[in-house]
């Protein structure tokens, strides 16, 4: 072991007799007896636990700061100054084939040090020390270690080097643009007025078609938006279904295995201010989903638009200037400014390229996101243009903070209320006192359905084609359309706490994903935006159909509250709320399989795609033995989860009896069967027969995460594909060979949290582990237990830190 003195490594046993003697609190230079009794910046203890955990104990948050960025530095340093490099822009400069043009100017533009100083200057005291103090705790391990010892994908790279908070804070820039820009940066960057008729004499004004960035621009996608790859899972359990006067809550968000949305475990501690524990993502130096002596919450991505389109009238002749009616009825052109940004390239070299902002925010290419949509300044003579409300929100650190203390739910939900600044996540929650809470209080823009309706009226068909297709449009040529202003609301133009919906409950809530309509089945959220939903339209109705994850989340409810899954009583606790969430049910399965079986077993001989028939007698054999879950040991899954595939179910089309809002968790249902439903199943059939694959295979055999510091072992993964209705999302791409792995979106930080006398009682787990390093023996550790269905006791108390703690305390002093 080594002590860590004032910025030097040292031996323990050289300085033993001086630690013991002054504390640990003195400065030592090259020469031993040069002592001064100044008070360092940074002082904190590490302590690490079973699988990598470390317990960070400070008298103030920029030692807290800098135990996180020290401890995570340790695991996962290349992965952060990977993401600084693209958060500041510099991809080409620096990743060489990986980089990319579009992202950088983007980037380059949005995390401008003025927006970054912005940012900065809406931080609470607190929170800058904690961030200051992340920064100087990276920059000391890589200090410590040279950039030629740590990470092997990383090592002595131009791009690894100490950070500051000015550093961090493009992270966070970024990571705030999630569910808004960060989809748009591709129609963003390509967007460029035509060359003819441009009165700005500008060399760079040319056409999207020969836009230099536009061929590197990324290709939109409404999947994030919708929040359709990947889902989260967490429940709420009240006293009342618990059966103690506690609450229960189970938390899984299922998020991409690298990258920015890494998160990390750790326990932070200022003793008689604050004690937490968790996980957070990568940069953060706050726990953003976990737990403390009163509460517990974790966070679904949302299905709220962050953001609205304005589609502007633009000037005759004038491509650069559009037509605005004021707020005072007075009629103007307004510019759109050319923003030119210049992005470095590797040896020096530099490029210069340019973004167009309107009032409202960047263009848009639209044709990008549509290809039937009108080019910018067509013979329609329009253009589009963007406004994301999540990127005028700095608030998002100071809100995690804040919940660090939350004392209860209903504390939780006033801190949430009061300071606004959660981006694009829902959160449920439960406390000791055996309450409940579901949330959607994030940002989001203040457009009632009304004025939804009335700004995309007569503006042309366009922006009832966004609409259709979930992209909220509004006429961008009127005042009237501006977004509108909530006294509650700590930032112009969202929606304040009060206009934005929460439930808590004595017995349950959930949320998997879908919106805040249905969190309870008993108590359904309505009258709020449409644009809190998935689906835009109708706009009027907040009902729509369920995911088949989330009904599979109710129908796990409601079979443990009447015992039909067998597991004993009608209540939950935290054991038997981890055999549920690890049951790995197909509602797909238990929605169509019998009435397939059915025509299987009457019919066997089934079309294929292009011509032939094939013989399904086995198949549907396997396929009526098998258990309908994702388990290992499942055989056949991978049959049914072809065949789902090639239906494509996901939209519900094919069933006899459609949706009732009455009835949401049943409904649709009845499929109907077909030569569609026929092929799929053949198709199935066929395609597993040319991989030479059994169809009775296990799913042992079939889907894999590997660890990269065995030498490629492939560690085996239940779970399967949220679509199908599979509670624990295991996903990824199908190989060639008709494998499926390694998982790209899975289980992230599962907890499953109630409370005793004593505190909080947890269990949890990072399927990814705490370390993307493959040298540290942290990297793989916890996804092995992820595979054997097994969790960690979290160590809370100092005894059971003691009890789990893995070496000596790390103390650092700068």
């Amino acid at each position: 072991m080594s002590i860590y003195m004032l910025n030097q490594r040292v031996p323990r046993l050289a300085l033993l007799t001086v630690a013991v003697s002054f504390g640990l609190s003195g400065c030592f230079g090259d020469d031993d007896d040069d002592f001064t009794t100044s008070q360092p910046t940074y002082s904190v203890d590490i302590q690490r636990t079973e699988f990598g955990i470390p317990h960070i104990t400070a008298n103030d948050y920029k030692s807290l700061g800098y135990g996180v960025g020290y401890a995570f530095a340790e695991d996962n340093l290349c992965s952060l100054a990977r993401e600084l490099v693209v958060a500041s822009g510099e991809s080409m400069r620096y990743l060489g084939d990986q980089g990319n043009l579009a992202n950088d100017v983007f980037y380059t533009w949005y995390n401008s040090p003025e927006r970054r100083a912005e940012f900065l200057a809406a931080q609470d005291p607190e929170t800058i020390d904690a961030v200051t103090g992340y920064a100087a705790g990276y920059s000391r391990y890589l200090r410590d270690t040279g950039a030629a010892n740590i990470d092997p994908a990383c090592a002595n790279a131009e791009w690894v080097r100490e950070i500051t908070t000015d550093d961090l804070l493009t992270v966070y820039g970024k990571a705030n643009l999630r569910g808004g820009l960060s989809n748009f940066v591709g129609a963003i960057a390509a967007a460029a007025p035509p060359a003819q008729n441009v009165v700005m004499g500008s060399s760079r004004m040319s056409s999207a078609a020969t836009n230099p960035v536009a061929e590197s621009a990324p290709e939109f996608d409404m999947t994030t938006i919708n929040v359709l790859n990947g889902g989260s899972n967490a429940y709420a359990f009240g006293s009342d279904v618990t059966g103690t006067d506690k609450g229960i809550l189970y938390g899984n968000p299922h998020e991409p295995w690298s990258g920015v949305q890494r998160f990390y475990e750790f326990h932070l501690t200022m003793p008689g201010k604050l004690d937490v524990m968790g996980a957070a993502q990568q940069g953060q130096p706050f726990i953003n989903i976990g737990f403390n002596k009163d509460v517990a919450w974790s966070h679904t991505v949302s299905t709220a638009k962050r953001f609205t389109l304005y589609q502007l009238s633009l000037v005759n002749g004038d491509p650069m200037k559009y037509n605005y009616l004021n707020s005072d009825g007075m009629l103007e052109q307004r510019d759109i400014e050319e923003v030119e940004v210049t992005v470095k390239l590797p040896d020096g070299g530099e490029r210069v390229e340019s973004l167009y902002v309107s009032h409202y925010g960047p263009m848009l290419n639209a044709k990008a996101l549509n290809g039937q949509l009108p080019g910018w300044g067509d013979a329609s003579n329009v253009a589009y243009t963007i406004r994301d409300a999540a990127s005028e929100n700095p608030r998002a650190l100071n809100q995690w903070r804040s919940m660090n203390m939350a004392t209860s739910v209903e504390d939780l939900k006033d801190r949430m209320q009061n300071i606004l600044g959660l981006g694009f996540v829902n959160t449920i929650a439960t406390d000791r006192y055996g309450k409940a809470l579901y949330a959607d209080i994030s940002t989001v823009p203040n457009v009632t359905a009304e004025k939804l309706a009335t700004c995309s009226a007569n503006a042309g068909p366009a922006l009832g084609a966004l609409i259709a297709s979930n992209l909220p449009a509004l006429n961008g040529s009127t005042a009237a359309c501006e977004w509108g202003n909530d006294a509650d609301s700590p930032q112009a133009g969202i929606f304040g706490g009060s206009n934005l919906p929460f439930l808590i409950r004595d017995d349950y809530v959930l949320n998997s994903n879908d919106s805040y309509w249905l969190s309870n089945a008993d108590k359904p959220l309505t009258g709020f935006s449409p644009l809190l939903r998935r689906e835009l339209l109708p706009l009027s109705e907040d009902a729509s159909p369920l995911s088949p994850r989330t009904r599979m989340a109710f129908t796990q409810i409601f079979d443990r509250l009447d015992n039909t899954d067998g597991l004993g009583g009608t209540t939950f606790n935290l054991d038997n709320m981890q055999e549920v969430v690890y049951g790995n049910r197909s509602y797909g399965a238990e929605l169509v399989l019998d009435d397939v079986l059915d025509d299987c077993q009457a019919a066997p001989t089934l079309p294929l795609t292009g011509g032939g028939t094939i013989d399904a007698t086995q198949a549907c054999t396997i396929l009526s033995n098998w258990d309908r879950r994702n388990n290992l040991d499942s055989q056949g899954a991978h049959v049914f989860r072809k065949f789902w595939t090639n239906f494509e179910f996901s939209s519900y089309a094919g069933f006899k009896t459609p949706f009732d809002k009455n009835d949401p968790i049943n409904t649709p249902r009845d499929l109907i069967i077909n030569d569609k439903t026929r092929t799929a199943l053949g198709d199935a059939i066929n395609y597993y027969n040319s991989k030479n694959i059994a169809l009775d295979a296990t799913l042992a055999d079939l889907q894999f995460v590997i660890d990269e510091g065995t030498n490629g072992e492939k560690i085996s993964m239940h779970g399967g594909f949220g679509g199908e209705g599979i509670f624990n999302v295991a996903s990824s791409s199908q190989n060639d060979d008709g494998t499926y792995g390694p998982i790209t979106h899975g289980p992230t930080y599962m907890q499953a949290v109630t409370f005793d006398s004593k505190g909080p009682v947890v269990e949890a787990l990072l399927g990814y582990s705490q370390a993307s390093d493959t040298t540290r023996p942290y990297h793989r550790d916890q996804t092995r237990r992820y595979s054997a269905k097994d969790w960690i006791r979290m160590p809370f108390s100092k005894t059971e830190i003691n009890n789990q703690a893995v070496g000596n305390v790390i103390q650092l002093r700068e």
